[in-house]
């Protein structure tokens, strides 16, 4: 059943009836009097503040920040994070296909490795013009091109009959395909205050880093069984069911459009459908239609305004200028390198030390893949909320308010309810980084390193979990697109290690390798005291010159209204 929006009450219809009745009294009197004065005394009688206008305003405030349930959450959730999935898992679940691929078109194997780096390179760079599209648009407009451009291009790929074509179309379909871990991370952050908000992305960053444990695994089975060609048929039919998904159920979320859901916007069909039908029984009726009605017909007109304007691509990377922005982009940058070290050495040195064979390296993955989905989930939901309920008492903060209101006083200490126990995991993912080094390099029994491997997942599931809830609270509204700015230097510095890992390994060893990253690693625990101390003054700066800004914005339009 697609998610039914929560009618408004009759408040808003009686002020709408208070407001007509004032504006026929206005005209009355201007008729009787033909002043220009009358008329300039009755403008500024306008301006003030009435008993309507106070009364609008505080039910504004009374209404929740979402209109949604907690079971509701969850479904929007769930779908968002099944939309989020299908970028990374379509990179794993290529990895087991890549010599199948070399002997089909026969190219060497460091050309095919090239469709790894071209869809890499897509799938950071790509969610910078989504992101802003999304936050400007809707969410589900871009879900659903995006969506169509995936499987278009998994439908090429699965008949393509060259490896020039097939390397174009990787990057035809990780331009569509890595919308999904921005956008979801904006809708998350639309329905969710920030009481509340890690245990959702805990569950959104699950999905998306499970993949890691069963695309390869899934990949391989498809590959030895039946053929490279029908991993893109298989994630075609993943791509469909996504796409049917958004189109019938996903409710539009995005709050400029939208409010905390009791506007409608980008509507479903069968919302469309009671909207068309609510406005013939009222037509029929000769009735005044409801005032959720109204609201819905106005933003509706507001949206498509919206579709003449060009989103703001730019500020994709203008957020990098601020500092707070840049040394949280590093931890998560640096935790990213982490895991691709794990990821790029498993098959070489598993299958050299271990005598594995491809479908038993893939099944090495799965402890490093339900060590993310563990550490991501527990982290959210026991330690992220937690704490921010712990730091919220603290400060005579009422958690449930938060929770209503989904709104923070500028004084409120959002880095250190964050940050409190984050150090703890990253000096526990920096001791396994150099301990698995070393079970390497003296070749420990396999149960070793597999262990390491679930501790070190859990470890930076828990941190990357951290970093990129606090990011999307210090952008309200703009999830998207500083979800779409952080996966792009995830990605950097995951191609910065996919990259120096092998060489650094030929010239210094294994053990020593893996010592010096979990060494550069202790570095960015300086960060945590630096962004605990100035990161509030730096918040409550830049969040008062949006303030201002939207001010002067206010003012600009006003005048030329009265112009």
């Amino acid at each position: 059943m697609p998610l039914d929006h929560v009618k408004n009450d009759d408040a808003s219809s009686i002020i709408r009836n208070d407001i007509i009745s004032t504006d026929e009294a206005t005209i009355k009197s201007y008729e009787e009097d033909n002043s220009v004065s009358d008329m300039n005394n009755q403008r500024e009688a306008k301006e003030t503040p009435t008993t309507v206008e106070i009364e609008q305003e505080r039910q504004q405030q009374q209404q929740p920040y979402s209109i949604y349930s907690k079971s509701q959450k969850l479904l929007i959730t769930f779908m968002v994070s099944c939309a989020g999935i299908i970028s990374p898992f379509s990179g794993t679940i290529y990895y087991p296909a890549l010599k199948p691929i070399s002997e089909s078109f026969e190219v060497s194997t460091s050309l095919v490795n090239l469709s790894i780096t071209v869809y890499m390179v897509f799938q950071g760079v790509s969610p910078l013009f989504w992101g802003p599209c999304s936050d400007l648009y809707g969410r589900r407009p871009i879900y659903l091109c995006t969506m169509t451009i995936f499987i278009g291009a998994c439908i090429a790929l699965a008949n393509t009959p060259s490896f020039p074509i097939l390397l174009v179309l990787r990057m035809l379909q990780a331009f569509g395909a890595s919308s999904g871990m921005a956008i979801g991370a904006g809708v998350i952050g639309d329905i969710t205050t920030p009481a509340e908000r890690g245990a959702y992305y805990s569950i959104f960053t699950s999905f998306a880093l499970s993949s890691t444990a069963i695309g390869p695994v899934i990949g391989g089975v498809i590959t030895n069984e039946l053929s490279w060609r029908w991993i893109f048929w298989i994630l075609l039919m993943i791509g469909s069911v996504g796409l049917i998904t958004v189109l019938f159920f996903l409710p539009e979320t995005l709050r400029a459009l939208v409010g905390n859901g009791s506007i409608q916007a980008n509507p479903t069909p069968s919302q469309w459908i009671k909207q068309k039908r609510l406005l013939r029984q009222n037509a029929d009726k000769k009735t005044q239609l409801p005032s959720s009605f109204l609201s819905e017909n106005n933003t509706t007109k507001n949206s498509n305004s919206r579709f003449k304007k060009l989103p703001g691509f730019v500020e994709s990377f203008m957020v990098l200028r601020y500092p707070d922005v840049i040394l949280i982009m590093i931890i998560n940058g640096c935790f990213m390198a982490m895991l691709f070290t794990f990821m790029t050495t498993t098959p070489a040195y598993f299958s050299t030390i271990y005598n594995l064979n491809t479908l038993q390296v893939g099944l090495c993955y799965i402890p490093y893949g339900a060590g993310s989905v563990v550490g991501s989930f527990t982290t959210g939901r026991f330690v992220v909320d937690r704490d921010f309920r712990i730091i919220a008492r603290k400060y005579g903060m009422d958690p449930e308010q938060v929770r209503k209101t989904g709104k923070l006083a500028l004084d409120f200490p959002i880095y250190r309810a964050r940050l409190r126990t984050v150090w703890i995991q990253m000096v526990i993912c920096q001791i396994i980084i150099i301990t698995y080094g070393w079970t390497l390099h003296v070749q420990a029994h396999l149960a070793v390193p597999l262990v390491l491997q679930f501790i070190g997942g859990a470890s930076i599931a828990s941190v990357m979990n951290v970093c990129q809830t606090l990011v999307i609270d210090l952008f309200p509204g703009k999830g998207a697109t500083i979800t779409a700015t952080s996966n792009l230097v995830r990605s950097i510095f995951g191609a910065i290690a996919t990259a120096t890992i092998q060489p650094g390994i030929d010239r210094v060893g294994l053990g020593w390798l893996f010592s010096i990253i979990g060494l550069i690693l202790t570095l960015t625990n300086s960060f945590i005291p630096i962004l605990i101390k100035f990161g509030p003054s730096w918040w409550s700066k830049r969040v008062e010159r949006r303030e201002r800004e939207a001010q002067r914005q206010q003012q600009k339009k006003k005048q030329g209204a009265e112009g």
